[in-house]
């Protein structure tokens, strides 16, 4: 069941009505500050965030390591450090993907000796003292507490507006953009466009990620998903 108070990512569509095909998305900073952490991603994070539902082989792949005895691995290894490996700070705050748990749970270890390295994974020995670096430290992200200034989140300016196209490029929304964007397309009266809203929840954005990783034209083929679902849905009345 959906949860009426989760946070959503707003999006707007506009097609071509005549050849029905999608023109560009407008989207705000939320959805372009998306796109941004995509790529920050680990592939192992993406795979376990899709591993049921990804095309090829790395589900299956990251299955059978999930299931390997440690047995098989060398004594400095760490099999989950390979499977949940430690997304960078910035991808810790993806809208609707990952939550700020994983961030303000991150734990490194320092010595309680002199303090002078920091490591990942507990019990290495100190470079300097030798003294095993078994002190847990948490992670302090930047807030208006600690910086004394207004901390954004994101990568992106609040203010500003892009043009997505369907296979996900992005482009300040602008005349100079967007008119010879209208040209491509034949379209000189806005009348011939058709706007729908969209809100993002984390169900829709994790179909986002799985159609970018398949599909160039992922608005389109999520526009078609929905259609399908929408004629199941209608042929199948509860």
């Amino acid at each position: 069941m959906e949860n009426a108070t989760e946070a959503k990512i707003s999006l707007k569509l506009f097609w071509d009505t005549n050849a029905d095909k999608l023109v560009f998305a407008e989207a705000g900073k939320d959805f372009v500050d998306f796109l941004f952490h995509l790529l920050s991603l680990p592939l192992a994070t993406v795979t376990r965030i899709l591993k049921e539902d990804m095309v090829g082989s790395l589900g299956k792949l990251y299955e059978t390591i999930e299931n390997l005895s440690e047995s098989y691995l060398q004594p400095n290894q760490n099999k989950n450090a390979l499977l949940n490996p430690r997304a960078p700070i910035c991808a810790t705050e993806i809208p609707l993907m990952l939550s700020d748990y994983e961030l303000h749970n991150r734990k490194s270890y320092v010595c309680s000796n002199c303090n002078s390295f920091v490591a990942d994974v507990p019990n290495l020995l100190c470079p300097r003292c030798k003294q095993k670096m078994s002190s847990a430290v948490s992670y302090v992200p930047p807030s208006p507490a600690n910086t004394g200034f207004p901390v954004d989140r994101g990568f992106i300016k609040g203010s500003v507006s892009f043009i997505v196209m369907d296979n996900l490029e992005f482009m300040p929304m602008s005349t100079k953009n967007l008119l010879p964007l209208l040209r491509k397309f034949n379209l000189k009266e806005s009348h011939e466009l058709e706007e729908m809203d969209l809100k993002l929840d984390s169900r829709q954005v994790m179909r986002l990620l799985k159609l970018s990783l398949e599909s160039k034209t992922v608005f389109t083929s999520y526009y078609q998903l929905l259609l399908s679902e929408a004629l199941k849905n209608a042929c199948n009345p509860m």
